[in-house]
């Protein structure tokens, strides 16, 4: 690799261009899964070299899982469809084109995509 290619910025995708990119993924587990088939895609754009920090694109089609323990601090924009995310605490936040969420490492509850979600995220794994 290049000195060049370690510098030059690259666009991350907002639109279709980004759907084309992305390969199956599979951050829900059969054991979290409650409903539904989320058929994820990701496309990773950067990757720390210890991959503790990822920046991707993430798509899922309507599914449930119950999350027992976030892995990571998380910022997320979401491009199209929308989530809601439902805590212990059993308020309901959804989350829609255009907005922006974070999770914190250790957040339990409900996340339910209610419309396909194609999202951005920042990852920190701690």
């Amino acid at each position: 690799m290049t000195t060049t290619a370690l510098t030059t910025p690259e666009l991350i995708p907002a639109d279709d261009t980004a759907r084309s990119a992305m390969t199956p993924s599979a951050y829900v587990t059969a054991e979290t899964l409650r409903a539904g088939d989320p058929r994820e895609r990701e496309a990773i754009h950067l990757a720390s070299d210890d991959e503790k920090f990822i920046i991707g694109s993430w798509e899922a089609q309507p599914y449930t899982e119950f999350i027992e323990s976030y892995p990571g601090d998380e910022y997320a924009r979401v491009l199209a469809g929308s989530v809601t995310l439902t805590g212990d605490d059993g308020v309901a936040h959804t989350y829609s084109a255009g907005e922006a969420f974070t999770l914190r490492r250790g957040w339990r509850g409900e996340y339910r995509v209610t419309e396909t979600l194609l999202k951005q995220f920042a990852l920190y794994l701690a």
